[in-house]
């Protein structure tokens, strides 16, 4: 008798922080982003040029954009790639929020994604169709992410291993 009483106790506090967690919300939920567009349209892996990306973001209960809302300094492209400084804008209509992103590191990221899912087209003259995903925080620490996809061109012959 005793021994099933010490047992239920602590199982009903378990129940408790279990409910306590997976069923109240969380302080904040992430935003979705409406459209995410990739500049330019098919990317070079060899001679790679800026990245911009066109972010369209907007309040689901006004549909009002929150793209004057973004914090720049906390955008990231794939979770590690951050924007260059002082590149980002907003423009008013469409509005819409870019950001530009190095070129060579966007690259590096394709190449490894590409190496590490066996990525491949049937032709090389097809392009790969690559998704990526942008994430950051409004002023007010609101998470919001999406994705989008840019196209590459696989070239012939693969960059060399990164060193050990």
């Amino acid at each position: 008798m005793k021994l099933s009483k010490s047992i239920l106790i602590p199982l009903a506090m378990l129940a408790l922080l279990i409910g306590v967690f997976v069923v109240s919300p969380g302080a904040s939920t992430t935003l979705e982003v409406r459209q995410v567009k990739f500049e330019p349209r098919t990317f070079d892996l060899e001679n790679p040029d800026t990245v911009i990306v066109h972010v369209k973001i907007f309040d689901s209960v006004t549909n009002k954009s929150l793209a004057d809302k973004i914090n720049p300094a906390t955008v990231l492209l794939e979770g590690y790639i951050p924007i260059i400084d002082g590149s980002n804008k907003t423009t008013k209509a469409p509005p819409e929020f870019t950001a530009q992103f190095d070129g060579y590191t966007v690259a590096a990221m394709i190449w490894a994604k590409i190496a590490h899912m066996g990525l491949t087209t049937p032709h090389p003259w097809v392009p790969l169709v690559v998704t990526l995903k942008i994430a950051g925080q409004l002023y007010d620490s609101t998470p919001w992410e999406g994705t989008g996809t840019i196209k590459v061109y696989i070239p012939e012959s693969s960059p060399p291993p990164p060193p050990p």
